[in-house]
């Protein structure tokens, strides 16, 4: 199986947990992060299985306020191991489908290394008039919490 199998935002089955999930990133080596709910899971290619619902059911409230055209990106970006302009790239790709998305808080996983990709994120976030504010998140510095 090649590393490419799956996409960013494709729905996929986690067979371990018996859940359905979203790939957050490809990690390379046949690995994804893959958002289920709230939590973020690295798994392995081979327990992963295309999903057959359209999206990961998260309560039983049918959701009206998004258009289907537009699924619900992950709640978290990881920006590890990537350069300043690759992070921007990526950030503003993500926080499109955020903004289209019915989502008010979301996180912003820099780490903090030097402190570049970090300060690349603030500037950038701070264009965005749709992001309310962002802040460190107090118990792990290496994320920014962005609200919407």
């Amino acid at each position: 199986m090649s590393a490419e199998r799956f996409k960013e935002g494709e729905v996929v089955h986690i067979i371990s947990l018996k859940k359905d999930g979203v790939i957050q990133t490809t990690l390379g080596a046949a690995k994804y992060r893959v958002a289920i709910g709230s939590l973020t899971a690295t798994c392995n290619e081979r327990d992963l299985t295309p999903s057959q619902s359209p999206r990961p059911t998260s309560s039983s409230t049918p959701q009206t306020s998004r258009p289907s055209t537009h699924p619900r990106p992950p709640h978290s970006l990881d920006l590890h191991g990537l350069t300043v302009d690759e992070a921007v790239r990526k950030l503003d790709a993500w926080l499109d489908a955020v903004i289209l998305s019915d989502l008010s808080h979301v996180k912003v996983v820099h780490g903090f290394g030097t402190g570049r990709v970090q300060k690349a994120v603030h500037d950038r976030l701070h264009t965005f008039k749709a992001v309310k504010r962002y802040a460190i998140n107090p118990f792990n510095r290496g994320e920014t919490d962005v609200y919407l």
